[in-house]
């Protein structure tokens, strides 16, 4: 029971990091508005290289997550 219970317990957690992990990091979707007071315009800037747009990032000190904003004509865009 063991040889087969130990490699679907293997082949369980792969699946679930899979799933919660996916679509963490860039891949998220750019914003259209900042996303709140918590966080911080940086200095960085980049175009996006699948849709072409020029993406802001945003970081909140608190959390140390960042967040990819779509730049406005008025903003270098």
């Amino acid at each position: 029971m063991i040889p087969f219970v130990f490699p679907l317990g293997i082949f369980v957690v792969v699946i679930l990091v899979w799933f919660f992990f996916r679509s963490g990091g860039y891949k998220r979707r750019p914003l259209d508005v900042p996303p709140g007071r918590d966080w911080t315009l940086t200095a960085e800037r980049f175009r996006d290289p699948q849709s072409g747009e020029m993406l802001e990032v945003w970081y909140c000190p608190r959390t140390g997550e960042r967040a990819y904003v779509r730049m406005r004509g008025g903003r270098g865009g």
